[in-house]
């Protein structure tokens, strides 16, 4: 028999229990037609589909967009308005279950909007400077906020709150000057970014719980109070989120995290047994064992299909651009066709995906021994030394920074100047030089993204030779093209923008329309039958 730590019995505790909201049996529950909810769902996986978000956002993200929509778009003022039709739009996207929860549940949730609207308004009235990044900033926080309350995060907190204890007992910082109170703060920080995978706007709502810590409960008196002080709490905020140590962090503590991942996975596998579970060890290291396991078949299928999908989209849309762009370019602007330059525009990029791809490994039984090992220690509370040491920042314009910028530079001219050599030297001309840079600059963020999905739950430290800094050497500016192509292209989406203000809103008001005409027969034939 072996005893866990205090802190895993406590969140043992937590997982015992379901945080789930239910309506009593005496309270009438919120029910939509099914037949009209089918609509609202096939919109939200087609939209979804078309702006690819991580999993874990798209239900915030969805709320974020709706409270756009309700309160800069048609002016809404009314909280239980929006607090109802964003509850009918969650079940009918079957983020939220029909005929679960209760009508009251529609007061508890138009709160929060509540706050938010009188926040807004303070900021409209007011017109206070930067007005439109304030409001954003707002409704970012605003949707992290209702998603929680939403789909309660009892169990996840309660990790991040294991987790971030676990490392201020643990982790040891070298070579920083700040102060115990900003250490623990930026390890709260790293918490959130690695094990949440939270985004800029729910980092921000968590540490407005932390400064203000009722926040929730806030009423009219205490929000006027917040937004005389809105400035200076979202400034601090930001620039706890951008302390130079943050991301450095984050880094360190980032294979961490896979550890309390594992282990939250195995208490949600387990609740009905924890305590037996956690009292054996040897019971524990194969509940452990298993979800180590599982995962590396999930991450390989995800692979499968996103490499899969990669490859057809790339070979598709290479072939339209060769048959739309390539060929008539060629052919009026050049007055000559280079078959040899447009097929290898088409093949090239696929087969160089591919070839990537074959070269990706999930890891093996070294690393699930690791993991096992690891988690053992954080719960029955053997000592873990980490260390954390802060890399020195560079200056802009110190030396330091002007020499390692010019290094820079000639990583990038000597990449891109061996694929402009190749390129001329197979008579590529402008266009199909432009098209073939950038597919691969694409291709190769796409294939750096894919290495980092296979090795999320890598907790061994990668080994550096020759081989890998020549590798780098050359990837690494390609790479960031690709990055930077990927990230500002996805920005500038017409067809997403076109969807959100001139379809989405008509869209989801004629849905709200179809759902009360069904409710009224409905109710016209109950009154027959009485």
């Amino acid at each position: 028999m072996a005893k866990p730590t205090n802190e895993m019995e406590w969140l043992i505790d937590i997982y015992g229990h379901d945080y789930s909201i239910k309506a009593p049996k005496d309270v009438e529950k919120i029910k939509l037609s099914q037949m009209v909810s089918k609509l609202g769902f096939f919109y939200e996986k087609f939209r979804n589909a078309i702006d690819y978000n991580e999993e874990h956002l798209v239900r915030r993200n969805s709320i974020e967009r709706f409270l756009r929509r309700q309160l800069l778009l048609l002016l809404e003022k009314d909280s239980l308005k929006i607090s109802e039709s964003l509850i009918h739009e969650f079940i009918r996207a079957r983020y939220l279950p029909n005929e679960t929860l209760p009508e009251t549940f529609i007061a508890e949730v138009a709160r929060p909007i509540k706050k938010y609207i009188e926040i807004i308004d303070y900021i409209n009235i007011n017109r206070l400077p930067n007005g439109t990044k304030l409001t954003d900033w707002i409704i970012g926080v605003a949707s992290s906020e209702i998603n929680e309350k939403l789909t309660p995060d009892t169990k996840e907190v309660a990790t991040v709150n294991l987790m971030y204890s676990h490392l201020v007992d643990n982790i040891t910082f070298r070579k920083t000057n700040i102060d115990e109170k900003e250490k623990n703060l930026q390890i709260y920080i790293a918490t959130l970014r690695t094990l949440l995978k939270s985004d800029p706007s729910t980092s921000r709502y968590f540490l407005l719980k932390l400064y203000l810590p009722n926040w929730n409960l806030m009423n009219t008196e205490e929000t006027q109070i917040f937004c005389h002080n809105l400035y200076s709490i979202k400034d601090k905020i930001d620039k706890n989120l951008a302390h130079p140590i943050s991301f450095q962090l984050a880094r360190i503590i980032k294979s961490q995290s896979v550890f309390f991942n594992i282990l939250r996975e195995v208490m949600e596998n387990n609740k009905d047994n924890l305590k037996e579970l956690f009292a054996e060890p040897e019971l524990l290291e194969s509940a452990i064992e298993e979800v180590v396991v599982t995962n590396y078949k999930k991450i390989k299928g995800k692979l499968i299909g996103t490499i899969l999908r990669v490859i057809l989209y790339i070979f598709f849309t290479k072939t339209i651009l060769a048959l739309a762009i390539e060929l008539p370019y060629d052919y009026f602007i050049v007055h000559e066709i280079n078959w040899y330059a447009l097929g290898t525009n088409i093949i090239f990029h696929p087969l160089l995906m591919f070839f990537i791809a074959m070269t990706i490994k999930i890891p093996g039984v070294k690393n699930t021994q690791i993991i096992i090992s690891e988690i053992k220690k954080i719960v029955y509370g053997e000592e873990r030394k980490l260390v954390f040491k802060a890399k020195g920042l560079m200056r802009r314009g110190s030396f330091s920074y002007l020499i390692f910028n010019f290094i820079y530079i000639i990583m990038f001219a000597f990449s891109f100047g061996i694929i402009i050599s190749i390129l001329r030297y197979f008579h590529f001309n402008a266009l199909s030089g432009l098209l073939f840079i950038f597919f691969l600059t694409i291709v190769s963020f796409f294939g750096f993204r894919l290495r980092n999905l296979a090795k999320q739950l890598s907790v061994i430290p990668r080994k550096d030779n020759l081989f890998s800094f020549i590798v780098d050497f050359i990837s690494l500016p390609i790479i960031r093209v690709g990055r930077f192509f990927s990230t500002n292209f996805a920005k500038i989406n017409i067809f997403l923008f076109l969807l959100d203000f001139l379809i989405e809103t008509p869209f989801k008001m004629l849905v709200e329309f179809l759902e009360k005409t069904v409710s009224f027969i409905n109710d016209k034939r109950e009154e027959i039958i009485e």
